[in-house]
């Protein structure tokens, strides 16, 4: 039986940069899928909170984390894009050819444990029902 749940998402660059968090609702969300949990990891690792993204191209990533196959990371990103927790910038550059994506990554935070202060959006936050 699937409950469903309200969750808020906030860019990453909102929490403390001292070394890399995970929130513990990734555990929740990414529930079996190891190879997603690495790659939000590495992102989160590699977020550039200057340019509130991170930029590593595929190969990169699948090289950092030993992960066999570009094709691996790519289904790995679009599991991370589909639960929310990143949204995928592609550009092109003036040559008309694909330039290193862009990644802003997404923490989960679950609405009904917040206080009322928290619960105060802001622009780069959303909010969507999703089942887990």
């Amino acid at each position: 039986m699937n409950k469903k749940i309200e969750i808020k998402f906030r860019r990453i660059d909102k929490l403390d940069r001292d070394f890399t968090q995970i929130s513990n609702n990734v555990f929740y969300l990414l529930k079996g899928k190891a190879t997603a949990y690495m790659v939000y990891s590495y992102l989160n690792h590699r977020y550039n909170t200057n340019m509130n993204c991170a930029f590593p191209s595929i190969k990169t990533i699948q090289k950092d984390l030993g992960i066999g196959s570009n094709k691996t990371v790519v289904k790995a990103i679009e599991l991370l894009e589909e639960k929310k927790l990143v949204k995928v910038i592609r550009e092109r550059t003036s040559a008309n050819k694909n330039a290193v994506n862009k990644y802003v990554v997404y923490y989960p935070v679950i609405i009904n444990a917040l206080t009322e202060e928290e619960e105060k959006l802001a622009p780069d936050e959303f909010i969507e029902m999703i089942a887990v």
